[in-house]
């Protein structure tokens, strides 16, 4: 890359500091089915992840949206429940949950529930922005 001496992740720009912040590797996951099992996964990828030094940044759509927001998650019980893997990750300081504001519009779900339930509703161009800007992005 120009001007960049570290050979570090895609989207620096050099050694100017215009790259955000940190070398630190970043992950998005675009997570919209309610399905209990993929969203365990996501959730066991997520503290995986974190647990290794790697930012992850969860998108809540649709389904996955409402099933965060009614309390569903939190039902499941155990060390690997999917609100146990998410709570571990996010004691790491590397994880933010971010909420789409059209599935929640969409949806008719509290806007105040939603904003209870993640660090921000955000809408579609901001979640191509960081699928843009990460290493890697995943879709569950």
């Amino acid at each position: 890359m120009p001007g960049c001496s570290k050979h570090c992740a895609p989207g620096c720009r050099g050694d100017d500091g215009m790259t955000g912040g940190s070398d630190r590797q970043s992950w998005v996951v675009l997570l919209h089915r309610a399905e209990e099992g993929g969203l365990t996964e996501a959730a066991a990828m997520a503290a995986a992840a974190t647990s290794l030094g790697i930012s992850v940044t969860l998108v809540w759509f649709d389904g996955a949206l409402d099933a965060l927001v009614s309390g569903d998650l939190e039902e499941s019980a155990g060390e690997s429940s999917t609100a146990a893997l998410l709570a571990g990750a996010r004691e790491t300081g590397l994880l933010r949950s971010l909420g789409c504001s059209a599935s929640a519009v969409n949806r008719k779900l509290d806007l105040g529930a939603v904003r209870a339930a993640v660090d921000e509703i955000v809408g579609w161009p901001t979640a191509v922005s960081l699928i843009r800007a990460a290493d890697k992005a995943f879709v569950w």
